[in-house]
């Protein structure tokens, strides 16, 4: 199965966005800030699991992003 250049770059990039923002929302500012925050929204309270989840979506998304920018049609 081929991957298109673009929809891997598309791709990584959403997932490193995802990544980034899960980063964010558990260690930006203070922690206590974030908690509040999910009180009144009713999001998920901050969580290592939130953490690691961000963590590994950023890898795969840089991943993803470095191979789809850095490939390209061989001239032949």
């Amino acid at each position: 199965m081929k991957i298109r250049r673009w929809t891997m770059i598309t791709a990584g990039a959403g997932i490193l966005l995802f990544g980034l923002g899960c980063l964010n929302y558990t260690k930006a500012h203070t922690l206590e800030h974030h908690q509040q925050q999910a009180l009144r929204y009713n999001l998920p309270q901050p969580s290592p699991m939130i953490f690691r989840i961000g963590v590994t979506a950023t890898a795969v998304g840089a991943g993803l992003l470095g191979f789809g920018i850095g490939s390209r049609k061989s001239v032949v």
